[in-house]
């Protein structure tokens, strides 16, 4: 019965989609496990929202982000079959449970060199990746390519603004989704950041520079001091234009930015083929400026702008006047006109103020194709747990817990410190989950024991520790646990356990065994 619970929880762990999301980010096992964002963690609640098509969020955004199955081909193909196979890529080895599927090639490695390359984890392996679809004509000679797999280029804002009221964390939770439909559908990502600055161009295509963005937009911070959004529309069409592998490429915009923009410069760049969406967070306002409030009266034509500038106009030819009066009796009367003017004009400037500032940022919603506008959310209702969604955490921790104090594998202890700390993240906006605030205590404790036992060589792992584990351990203790230890001298502590177990015969030995039988076979 114990050895049935045993492999149902390690079932349970390694078939968990919140631990899958969380590796596919890198965010255990793999290399971005530091330095990470606080608002990271609910990036992952918001995404989950996101894609529940019973949400107000994901209605709102399931016209831009199911654009690409609902929009019909302009070619409509007939009905052809798919073909699925098994693929895999290369990769290096995570655990030392993995050394029997290395390729076998390496095995002819000096015993030296093998060991190692077994310590550094730098021995190769095929691991699987999810399957692709591929579709091929059964009645014409023409290719017909699947409609869903689509080229978009997305302009994801990083100013200041996008750090308040969770903007920044529900554009990577659009983002993040986003990308892993495209993942999912063969599809093909460009990316640039923008404030101030445009910032590089990234592409995806395949699953590992999927990844690669996915990990790039879940690091990137907020930190731009503006929003130059014609600048950003302007780089990015010309990249379409320029680039044969962005043709018929569609402009994704997120931002929070209200940005005035030249519709007609716009429109003329972009042409018949090139299409933006955008989706707009919160409801930024500008307080307009005179020399904003001149430009409106200039561009938005109401009979208050027309008469303010005519009335501007009027000032001016006053102006001469006055410079060129012989008489104190005409310089009186035209000062005097001036007066009655400039409280005229500046009654009108006022009115098309507020226009203006009722209507600036709209400019980008003329230009898409599909706009949608988002409120800032409320935490409050957007981090509450629903009650199956409050067990799925609770299974999962208990499942960890269990697993770790069975066996101390390090990637246990990973996946135990970054549970802890989404669950921390959303903690706070669920008071009455008082089971997972239990949990999570208890998992700390557990991250604190296994430090102190390292700290005193009383721990044994079942396979070596490794940089990410460390530095989520050390996160995840940073309000308990020995407090007059500093993550130097944690590193170097858990180094010498590192080089220690590495030379220990007992695992050489291991390795060996392994070793000569995967050579019998």
């Amino acid at each position: 019965m114990a050895a049935h619970a045993l492999r149902s929880n390690r079932a349970s762990i390694e078939e968990d989609p919140l631990l899958a999301e969380f590796e596919l980010a890198g965010i255990i096992g793999d290399e971005i496990a530091t330095n990470l964002p606080e608002h990271l963690w609910v990036v992952f609640e918001i995404a989950r929202v996101i894609e529940s098509d019973n949400t107000a969020l994901g209605k709102l955004l399931a016209p831009l982000l199911h654009r690409s199955q609902n929009e019909p081909s302009d070619h409509e193909a007939p009905p052809i079959p798919s073909v699925a196979a098994e693929e895999y890529e290369a990769d290096l080895i995570r655990y030392l449970h993995e050394l029997p599927q290395i390729y076998p090639y390496q095995f002819l490695l000096p015993e030296e060199v093998f060991y190692q390359r077994l310590a550094e984890r730098s021995l190769w392996m095929p691991r699987p990746v999810p399957p692709r679809l591929y579709r091929f004509p059964t009645a014409s000679d023409t290719f017909a390519p699947d409609p869903r797999k689509q080229k978009v280029y997305v302009l994801f804002d990083v100013s200041r603004s996008m750090n308040s009221h969770w903007r920044i964390a529900l554009a990577k939770a659009i983002a993040v989704v986003f990308l892993r439909q495209n993942m999912r559908e063969l599809g093909t990502v460009f990316l640039r950041t923008f404030a101030e600055h445009v910032g590089e161009l990234v592409c995806a295509s395949d699953v590992p520079s999927f990844r690669d963005l996915l990990r790039r937009i879940l690091l990137v911070q907020a930190t731009g001091r503006g929003t130059n959004m014609q600048e950003a529309i302007e780089v990015a069409i010309a990249d379409i234009k320029r680039t044969q592998t962005l043709s018929d490429a569609e402009i994704l915009l997120i931002t929070d930015g209200a940005a005035h923009l030249d519709i007609e410069r716009l429109r003329e760049l972009m042409g018949a083929t090139i299409r933006i969406h955008a989706v707009k967070i919160g409801n930024e306002r500008i307080a307009p400026d005179p020399a904003m409030v001149e430009y409106y009266a200039r561009k938005i034509g109401t009979a208050d702008a027309r008469r303010m500038l005519e009335l501007q106009e009027r000032r001016r030819m006053l102006e001469r006047d006055l410079q060129s009066a012989s008489t104190a009796t005409r310089r009186t009367m035209i000062a005097h006109d001036l007066g009655v003017l400039d409280r005229m004009i500046a009654e009108l400037a006022q009115r098309v103020a507020t226009y203006a500032t009722e209507h600036f940022g709209s400019d980008i919603e003329q230009l898409c194709t599909v706009f949608v506008q988002l409120d800032d959310i409320d935490p409050a209702q957007v981090f509450r747990l629903s009650p199956e969604r409050e067990q799925e955490l609770v299974r999962l921790a208990r499942a960890l817990l269990e697993e770790f104090a069975s066996s101390h594998r390090s990637e246990d202890a990973d996946r135990m410190a970054a549970v802890v700390e989404h669950l921390r993240a959303i903690a706070r906006f669920n008071p009455q989950a008082t089971e997972l605030h239990e949990l999570a205590a208890a998992m700390e404790r557990a991250l604190e024991r296994f430090l102190r036992q390292m700290q005193m060589g009383d721990v044994e792992l079942d396979v070596a520790p490794h940089a990410p584990m460390l530095e989520h351990v050390r996160i995840a203790l940073r309000h308990g646990g020995n407090r007059q230890m500093n993550l130097a001298q944690l590193l170097r502590l858990l180094w010498r356990r590192f080089v220690r177990w590495i030379r220990r015969q007992r695992q050489v030995r291991i390795a060996r065994v392994l070793l000569r039988r995967w050579r019998r076979r």
